[in-house]
């Protein structure tokens, strides 16, 4: 399959694993299971498959788990970078541990890896990497001019701890009058008592 012929294009974002001794939990690992089983339910849902590309980040948590489910569906998947492998990866996939650094290896083999830097040339001073990337992926998503073109995201709602997160990029695609499908965290937690 190529890209010019994609049926529809599944941008996606979502939170972190946590990182140690955040001071209010989001995304614990505990609830790894319950999120990946949340993300392949949603793209089931929009049968998601082999005609189709997904485009996400490739940070420990959320992301890797949406990558994990779009090659389960045999879908092109094209992983976007915000700057050089070695940094993202000390940044956002190993504080996670190593699970989730071999997870990373294993998807990149699988997808096309952009790295935001490749693409755009150096970041501009100021300017932050995650919402350049972000930026870059929505207008990636739309150029495809696939059938159907969904957001799906896992988030708590609320803003994130900096800028260039889920928040950000739901945002972007309200803007750009494109369908966000929120699979909400905070929904995905064990009750007391679990």
């Amino acid at each position: 399959m190529t890209a010019d012929v994609a049926d529809q294009v599944v941008l996606f974002s979502g939170h972190m694993i946590d990182a140690p001794g955040r001071p209010i939990e989001r995304f614990p690992e505990r609830l790894a299971p319950r999120v990946a089983q949340a993300i392949g339910d949603e793209l089931d849902a929009i049968r998601a498959g082999g005609a189709d590309i997904g485009l996400c980040g490739a940070a420990c948590g959320s992301d890797l788990l949406f990558a994990v489910a779009a090659l389960e569906r045999h879908m092109t998947l094209r992983i976007h970078l915000p700057f050089d492998e070695r940094a993202f990866i000390e940044r956002s996939v190993a504080i996670g541990g190593e699970r989730w650094v071999e997870l990373y290896r294993r998807v990149t083999e699988a997808a096309t890896c952009i790295v935001a830097d490749d693409v755009l040339g150096p970041l501009p001073p100021g300017a932050d990497p995650f919402t350049r990337n972000n930026l870059l992926m929505l207008s990636e998503a739309r150029r495809f001019g696939a059938r159907a073109f969904a957001f799906v995201c896992v988030w708590d709602g609320q803003p994130g701890d900096g800028p260039g997160g889920t928040a950000h990029l739901a945002s972007a695609v309200r803007a750009a009058h494109g369908e966000v499908r929120i699979i909400d965290i905070r929904a995905l937690a064990p009750g007391p008592g679990a």
